[in-house]
Parts: C-alpha cells; sequence; structure tokens
C-alpha cells in the first residue's frame, strides 16, 4: 500500500531547500508502487512530476498535481553489465562496480543524484559520459502506466541532453550499462591528468581506481558541498559552439580554452571560464551568490527561487552583452 501525502513540503527533496509544497506526494521503492501512483494520478487527471535527489533541479512554485519521489533499489551483475534500480545513489553505484572489479564509471563518480537521473541530463565530467555506457533502460509512460524499454540510439543523447529532459511523460525504474573487466582507463582530460601526473602517476598507466580517487580529490577541492552550502552542481551548461562562433568569442577574449573531441567540428568551451572573465565569479546579491571555489556553481542560502532566477537572468544578461554569447540553465526548472 503506497503512502500518498497532501500538500507535502519538498523542503527536503530539493538540494537548495526551497519550501513548495506538492499536491499529492508519493515516494516509490518499486515498479509496482510507481504503477499505483500513476494510477492514483491518472484517474483524477493529475499532471505527474518526476523526482530523484532533488540535486538538479529548481523548484520556483508549489507543485499542482502528483510529485513521484523514486527510491526504487537494485543493483545486479550480469557478466560485464549491470542493472541499477533508478533510485540508488549514483556516487555509491560507481564505487560499487569498482569494488565488485567493473570498469568504465570511475571518471563520473561524486556526481550528485540518482542513477535513473543519470541519463536524463546524461551525466559527464572528464571526458565521459553515461550515454557511451547506457545499453538501455526501462520506464514507465506515465501517460499510459506502461512498462516499456529505450534502447540507447533511442534516448537522443547529446551534450547534458536527452529525450528524457523534452519527453516529461517518461519516468525511468531501471538502467543496464555495459561496463568492462580490462582496467582501461581514459586520463585525457587536462585536469585529471595533471593531477595525476602531480601524485606521481603516469596517467598512461592509472588504475580505475586511481582514476576515481582523483576525480574524488578534484571535485572535493573545487565544488562546494550542496549540504553545506545549498547549490545543484553546474548551474550553466558549457557551450559547443561551431568554428565561426569561437572564433567570434576568441576575438573578444584570447586564449579561451576548448575542448575539441577527435570526431567533431564543434568545440566545448567551460562556462567557468567566461564567468570569471565577466566578473561574476564570488559575486553576491543578497543572499544569492557564484561560489569562490567554481563560477558554475550558484548558491543560495536561505533565499528564495525568485532571487536565484533573477540573479541567473542577471548573469546571462551581462555575459551576452559582454561576451556575445547565450548560457543556457542546466538544472531542471519546476
Amino acid at each position: 500500500m503506497i503512502d500518498i501525502k497532501r500538500n507535502h513540503s519538498l523542503k527536503k527533496h530539493n538540494s537548495f531547500l526551497f519550501s513548495y509544497k506538492a499536491q499529492f506526494f508519493c515516494e516509490v521503492h518499486s515498479e509496482e508502487e510507481s504503477h499505483e501512483f500513476i494510477n492514483f494520478c491518472l484517474k483524477k487527471n493529475l499532471p505527474i512530476n518526476i523526482l530523484g535527489e532533488g540535486t538538479n533541479v529548481v523548484i520556483t512554485k508549489d507543485i499542482k498535481g502528483g510529485v513521484i519521489k523514486i527510491s526504487i533499489p537494485g543493483k545486479k551483475i550480469i557478466g560485464d553489465e549491470i542493472i541499477i534500480g533508478a533510485g540508488e545513489n549514483w556516487h555509491e553505484t560507481v564505487l560499487w562496480s569498482l569494488q565488485n572489479s567493473l570498469y568504465g564509471l570511475e571518471n563520473l563518480t561524486l556526481i550528485p543524484g540518482t542513477a535513473g537521473a543519470a541519463p536524463v541530463q546524461n551525466i559527464g565530467a572528464y571526458g565521459e559520459e553515461i550515454s557511451s555506457r547506457l545499453i538501455c533502460l526501462e520506464a514507465i509512460n506515465t501517460k499510459s502506466n506502461e512498462l516499456i524499454s529505450v534502447k540507447n540510439d533511442e534516448c537522443d543523447f547529446s551534450y547534458r541532453d536527452s529525450k528524457f529532459r523534452k519527453d516529461n511523460d517518461l519516468m525511468i525504474v531501471s538502467i543496464k550499462l555495459g561496463l568492462t573487466k580490462e582496467a582501461n582507463t581514459n586520463t585525457t582530460y587536462k585536469s585529471l591528468n595533471q593531477f595525476l601526473i602531480n601524485d606521481d602517476i603516469d596517467p598512461t598507466k592509472a588504475t580505475p581506481n586511481q582514476v576515481c580517487r582523483a576525480v574524488n580529490s578534484i571535485r572535493t577541492k573545487i565544488l562546494p558541498n550542496h549540504k553545506k552550502e545549498p547549490n545543484v552542481g553546474s548551474f550553466f551548461k558549457n557551450l559547443v559552439l561551431n568554428e565561426e562562433a569561437f572564433e567570434d568569442l576568441n576575438k573578444k577574449l584570447n586564449d579561451v580554452p576548448f575542448y575539441k573531441d577527435s570526431n567533431s567540428s564543434r568545440f566545448k568551451v567551460p562556462v567557468a571560464f567566461l564567468i570569471e572573465k565577466a566578473g561574476w565569479k564570488g559575486k553576491r546579491i543578497g543572499k544569492v551568490r557564484v561560489s569562490e571555489k567554481h563560477a558554475l556553481i550558484l548558491i543560495a542560502e536561505e533565499s528564495t527561487s525568485e532571487d536565484l532566477i533573477n540573479f541567473s537572468s542577471l548573469m546571462v544578461n551581462d555575459i551576452s552583452k559582454k561576451l556575445g554569447v547565450d548560457l543556457e540553465i542546466e538544472p531542471s526548472i519546476f
């Protein structure tokens, strides 16, 4: 029997701690419970909103209809593949895979959120993305309450995006990832490569556990803990520019750093660099500020979502005027 709460506070369910309420709220721990709550909402013709750990969302109002918090557990190994319940913590999943000598997720350690949220945003860090490991996933269509399977090539993955951000009717219940038992690591990302060298580790010979520890150390040093300083990680996506747009930007700022995939003609530009150059790093207005540690992080302590959105809009407009580029907000806005 599911526990449906009315007018339930969402303060503990979003990392900004914004005090909005859900008309109907239900935390589900299985596919069966998910079907039951979705059926409840469908009978009442209620919209359904999907929530994981709330570390990549900005809630801006009381939410009408149902909010379904996904806490579905489960970890299973089949050869070199793993099946993970959507409610499992992502970071713990990475550590668990390493403990079982299955490799490929080590660059993605310490990313907040659930396993089910990972494909939604196509999480990535230090030269890797979840899209390179996802085989398929199972999701419930909240319009029909039917369970479906979605293959990797049906997910429409792109930089920090997927079909699940566009199609809010799909609620992921589990993901299947293809890993490897061979300890081949990706240490090409500049800051990771340099950290390993500084730690007297040959990047070409680094083990998955060494890469995991390195990424943990880097992220801990440069990213504020959302449990101590309310934030959602990167508030803006990095820019992905064609050659012409990149050259235009480079004329305004000399030596713009970039990452270019060998198979792509597009340039990925770190927005943290642009924010710092535009004078916003560490800037505060009221109770909202840009982190002194990392310019992509906005911190809102005892603030409101209105304050946060207004602050981010000022940033976007100012950087657009100064540099001629438009920043895109990364977290989902409720």
